[in-house]
């Protein structure tokens, strides 16, 4: 799965907050027990370039779970653990899902050098 995303944050702090992202995820399907997980990976990027560097685990009867491994520029050394909720949109294109996330976490700064 290829998406588009756009970040805002509610606090308003530089995390996540007026960023544009990419994600390629791969979703792997159970037909028999009719369930799927999905697992990939995102890059979000503000308005100065800096980047966010992003991983997610979704299993079947389990948090939507994704974690901010990294980043450059003012995001370097930026670690996270995020818990994402989706909340459905109807679409206007057939074949094509749109949602809304929210992601919950904490997040911290850890040296690199």
């Amino acid at each position: 799965m290829n998406q588009a995303m756009a970040a805002s944050n509610e606090a308003g702090n530089p995390v996540l907050n007026n960023m544009g992202g990419r994600c390629q995820l791969s979703r792997l399907t159970d037909p028999s027990a009719k369930t799927a997980e999905i697992h990939g990976f995102c890059t979000y990027v503000d308005k100065d370039g800096d980047q966010l560097f992003e991983q997610c685990d979704w299993m079947p009867a389990s948090p939507n779970n994704c974690n901010i491994t990294g980043g450059t520029g003012k995001f370097e050394g930026l670690q996270a653990a995020l818990v994402v909720t989706i909340d459905p949109l109807k679409s206007n294109f057939d074949g094509i899902s749109q949602v809304i996330g929210h992601k919950k976490g904490t997040y911290k700064f850890v040296k690199t050098n």
